[in-house]
């Protein structure tokens, strides 16, 4: 527990530091009531099982839309304090999936943090609520776990994200992940690209290459050059 917890302090301290929040996130444990936060801690009752917590999790996430700006804010805070000390990797999953709902500093400075987390599956659910964020932030984040993470689900679920956010500025990371050895995530970048560009190239790689480096692909069925020149010789 002291590892996972001592790296989400640190870490999440560095994020909230950044944006001028770590003095606000002073509550006390996971869901559990702090002063100056009375509002949020009434939405953020204290749970004992895990499901219990999760089911809190989730009803949270579905009641961001009814929410002001003011408590959104602290409830934000709040989550972001109780993932310090989450030692369940399904409940930071939650964490991180309901913090989706409740856009700011405070959950920008959490769901960065989440992406080194020692859980393969945290880090990939932050890749999908950062690709539902679609600006370029988002698109910063997710190439930086494309390019660097160590794990083949998550930079798979990096590629998924920067197509779902629909941003041109996806197309240079999914190029250079056009150039991996491995086939999935070089399949995974071609859909992906599909979705950003409106092109399609079918899952002929070279010509998602070519595409990217500014070059005009040969359309689907046309013959290539010696094929051409093959043609021409044939009497």
């Amino acid at each position: 527990m002291d590892g996972i917890c001592g790296r989400w302090s640190r870490r999440l301290a560095s994020c909230l530091l950044v944006v001028g929040l770590a003095g606000c996130a002073n509550l006390q444990g996971p869901l559990g009531k702090g002063a100056g936060q009375k509002q949020a801690a009434d939405d953020l009752p204290e749970v004992a099982s895990p499901a219990e917590r999760i089911a809190a999790l989730r009803q949270l996430a579905r009641e961001a839309p009814r929410k002001k700006a003011e408590e959104k804010q602290q409830l934000a805070l709040q989550l972001a304090e109780s993932i310090r000390t989450a030692e369940d990797p399904l409940i930071r999953v939650e964490i991180i999936r309901t913090l989706g709902a409740y856009p700011g500093e405070a959950s920008d400075a959490v769901l960065r943090a989440a992406l080194d987390d020692p859980d393969a599956d945290v880090r990939v659910v932050a890749c999908e609520v950062w690709g539902r964020r679609g600006d370029t932030a988002a698109v910063n984040v997710l190439t930086g776990a494309l390019d660097g993470d160590l794990d083949t689900d998550v930079r798979l679920a990096a590629a998924r994200a920067l197509g779902r956010a629909n941003n041109p500025a996806a197309v240079a990371p999914l190029g250079r992940a056009l150039e991996d050895r491995d086939p999935a995530i070089q399949y995974r970048a071609v859909l992906s690209l599909r979705k950003v560009t409106g092109k399609d190239f079918g899952n002929d790689v070279s010509q998602w290459r070519q595409y990217v480096a500014g070059e005009l692909p040969r359309s689907a069925g046309e013959p290539s050059l010696a094929q051409r020149l093959r043609n021409m010789l044939t009497f």
